[in-house]
C-alpha cells in the first residue's frame, strides 16, 4: 500500500487532462437553406447558406470560430483569411453553449466533420435536421489560447 500511494504522488503531478478533449465533438444546428435575416455582401441569398448549399462539400472540413453571443448561446462564425470572425452561420447546440462548458468554448475553432442534409436516405438523419433547422458534427481543432492550430 505504501508504494502505490507514493507511486499516485510521483505520477500525479505528470499526469494532466485537457479539458474539453481535443477530440471533443460538438452539434452545429440552425442553417438552413434561407437566409434567415443573416445575410451580407458576400452571401446574398443567406449566410447560412454558405455553410451547405454554396459548396460542393456541403461544409465538411470547413472551419469555424465558436463565440459567446449570449448567456447560454454560442454563434458560430466563418474564419476570414486574415483570421478574423467573418459571417455568423450557425449557432452550437444548447447542451455544449450552455454555463461553464459554454465559457470553455468561447473562442475555439471547430472544423465540420458531418453535414446532416435533408436529402439524406436516413430517416433520422433527415428529422434531425428539420427538426435544428440545419445539423452538423464538428470536432474541436483549437482551444482558446492555444497553439495547435490545424
Amino acid at each position: 500500500m505504501c508504494f502505490a500511494a507514493s507511486l499516485i504522488s510521483i505520477l500525479s503531478p505528470m499526469i494532466s487532462i485537457a479539458f474539453p478533449p481535443p477530440h471533443l465533438r460538438v452539434i452545429i444546428v440552425g442553417f438552413v437553406e434561407s437566409s434567415n435575416g443573416r445575410r451580407c455582401n458576400l452571401h446574398p441569398n443567406g449566410c447560412g447558406n454558405s455553410l451547405v448549399l454554396e459548396r460542393e462539400d456541403h461544409g465538411v472540413g470547413m472551419e469555424l470560430r465558436l463565440r459567446m453571443k449570449a448567456i447560454d448561446e454560442m454563434a458560430c462564425y466563418t474564419i476570414k483569411p486574415d483570421g478574423t470572425d467573418g459571417c455568423r452561420v450557425s449557432f452550437l447546440a444548447k447542451e455544449y453553449a450552455s454555463g461553464d462548458k459554454g465559457l470553455r468554448l468561447n473562442g475555439a475553432i471547430v472544423r465540420i466533420v458531418e453535414v446532416f442534409l435533408p436529402n439524406n436516405p436516413n430517416r433520422t438523419a433527415r428529422r434531425l435536421y428539420h427538426h435544428n433547422r440545419g445539423y452538423a458534427v464538428g470536432e474541436i481543432v483549437s482551444f482558446p489560447g492555444s497553439n495547435n492550430n490545424n
